[in-house]
């Protein structure tokens, strides 16, 4: 009987170490039912097993339902000690909200054409729509065809542009006698102290020898 009895409470400690909500309680209930049926045959007695083993179905259900309120405790506490990371939104660089627009040729004879010993410049607006100023970025213009005789001037650097506003930027552009008839293709951005660049804008001019 002593090896039942200690067989029976080592089973009880190890339910108790489980998580399932219910399982203590209806393994508690049937323990105590078997431990109290025990007892009440070593008491003796017409009614000493019946007893109690109900006696001890009580008393089990008492048990398992503690182990089990207290096992949901520990999940509460466990759960109120987690740290939940929010993610948050990927910060722009301010130069993406730069704008190019407004894009203007502007020759001696205003046909819209670089011509061969032509001196003209190509003029257009550098928008700020961040709200942070905006300092020592500089705008690009370079050839992305392989058109010959063309030569873009040097690029000035913008030292201050406030937010919500914009400057009107121009870059000068020579033709010489190599230049052929056709098509030019230029690209325009504008690059920061730190390399970042803005989104570019491309638009094509025709030449002519």
């Amino acid at each position: 009987m002593k090896k039942v009895l200690i067989s029976l409470v080592a089973l009880m400690v190890v339910l108790s170490s489980c998580g399932t909500m219910g399982l203590g309680t209806s393994m508690g209930a049937m323990i105590g039912g078997t431990l109290g049926s025990i007892a009440g045959d070593a008491t003796g007695g017409r009614y000493g097993s019946s007893i109690g083993g109900m006696l001890g179905s009580v008393a089990g259900m008492a048990v398992g339902a503690a182990i089990e309120e207290q096992q949901y405790r520990d999940r509460v506490e466990q759960a109120s000690k987690r740290t939940t990371s929010v993610a948050q939104p990927a910060q722009s660089n301010a130069i993406d909200a730069i704008e190019l627009t407004n894009f203007i040729y502007i020759d001696s004879d205003n046909d819209d054409t670089i011509e061969a010993g032509e001196d003209c410049q190509i003029s257009f607006d550098v928008v700020n729509h961040s709200n942070k100023t905006l300092k020592n970025i500089t705008p690009i213009v370079e050839l992305i065809s392989e058109t010959k005789g063309l030569k873009i001037g040097k690029m000035t650097t913008i030292s201050k542009l406030n937010p919500n506003t914009k400057v009107t930027y121009s870059v000068p552009i020579s033709a010489n006698s190599h230049l052929k008839d056709g098509e030019a293709d230029f690209r325009a951005y504008v690059m920061d102290s730190n390399g970042l660049t803005s989104e570019s804008r491309e638009f094509t001019l025709s030449t002519k020898k």
